[in-house]
């Protein structure tokens, strides 16, 4: 019997596994020569301005922690961009089954409901532009359920969290050819 419950659970908790940011780039971009930055985003988006606020920051604070120097827009060697959608009430179904039967005997028993359920998610886009030509050398997006937060320290360790998720493989891991 132990042998059909340990697939199950694995099958179980691969789905309960957390989503990984979807990754692009242009691998004939040369980012080995980039060392400057600017954040380039609409400080009078729709999108709350605290939040755009926070995103911003993170971005800055992660690409800090990874060597690269913070520049004027004009004099940057890239520009960094962002932008979030929010998609309100996905539907998220959950089932819950129930069976009894034997192996010897025709009989059998089943049991099953589903429920529904309704979250609000949020999509994180991060683009990295070169300012030369527009054109976007290196792309990152990630789709999470919106969380409650009880205050502004947590919001953003939220994004902290978040941007740190999606730029973890630029550029190291890519350049050493690291990049699955």
């Amino acid at each position: 019997m132990f042998k059909f419950i340990l697939p199950l659970l694995l099958i179980l908790l691969a789905g309960c596994s957390t989503k990984k940011a979807d990754i692009d780039f242009d691998p004939s971009f040369d980012m080995t020569a980039l060392s400057t930055f600017a954040v380039v985003y609409d400080k009078n988006d729709d999108f709350s301005a605290l939040n755009s606020e926070r995103i911003a920051e993170s971005i800055t604070s992660e690409m800090r922690s990874k060597g690269y120097v913070t520049a004027p827009e004009d004099e940057a060697d890239f520009h960094i961009t962002f932008e979030s959608i929010i998609r309100e009430d996905v539907p998220s179904n959950v089932g819950l089954g129930f069976g009894l039967g034997t192996f010897s005997s025709g009989l059998g028993l089943s049991l099953g409901t589903v429920r529904g359920f309704s979250n609000d998610e949020g999509t994180l886009f991060i683009n990295m532009l070169d300012p030369a030509t527009q054109k976007i050398f290196w792309y990152a997006k990630l789709t999470k359920k919106i969380e409650s937060f009880e205050t502004p320290q947590e919001r953003a360790e939220y994004f902290n969290e978040t941007v740190s998720e999606m730029l973890e493989e630029f550029p190291l891991n890519i350049l050493q050819g690291a990049y699955k």
